[in-house]
């Protein structure tokens, strides 16, 4: 179940990046154009939070009961702060991840607004900054 859910998590990762990245575009292309956001805006907005959502809620899942880095550091949290690569996984990248999903709720509910664009956009920049700073990316 471990390596399945792993698996599932490296590869949804290239969701999360590929829609973030394009709702990051779209919300920056609407503040330049100074335009109404459209459907299509919205539609990627709701894409990337589902994305996040469905990332965040495998990575739970690793997080709390099927990784054996995490699992092995909460026995003795001490010594894992001390080793960089079980710190990683169990603060940096999980920590990161979070306030990245709750940013790009945040970003999707400013463009539904619609009168919000560029709050939008920086909301959306922040959460995918994040992401692609803290993603294991030498990994699967």
């Amino acid at each position: 179940m471990y390596n399945f859910m792993l698996n599932l998590h490296s590869y949804l990762r290239w969701a999360v990046v590929i829609i973030g990245v394009i709702a990051v575009l779209m919300a920056w292309a609407g503040v330049f154009s100074r335009a109404r956001w459209t459907p299509q805006q919205l539609l990627t907005g709701r894409l990337a939070t589902i994305a996040f959502d469905t990332q965040a809620l495998v990575g739970v899942l690793l997080y709390a009961w099927l990784s054996p880095i995490t699992t092995g550091a909460f026995r003795d949290m001490g010594a894992a702060m001390k080793d960089a690569g079980v710190r990683f996984y169990v603060a940096e990248h999980s920590l990161i991840m979070i306030v990245a999903a709750v940013l790009i709720h945040i970003g999707a509910l400013r463009a539904r607004k619609k009168d919000s664009p560029l709050q939008a956009a920086i909301f959306y920049t922040l959460a995918m900054a994040g992401v692609l700073a803290l993603t294991p990316w030498g990994r699967g």
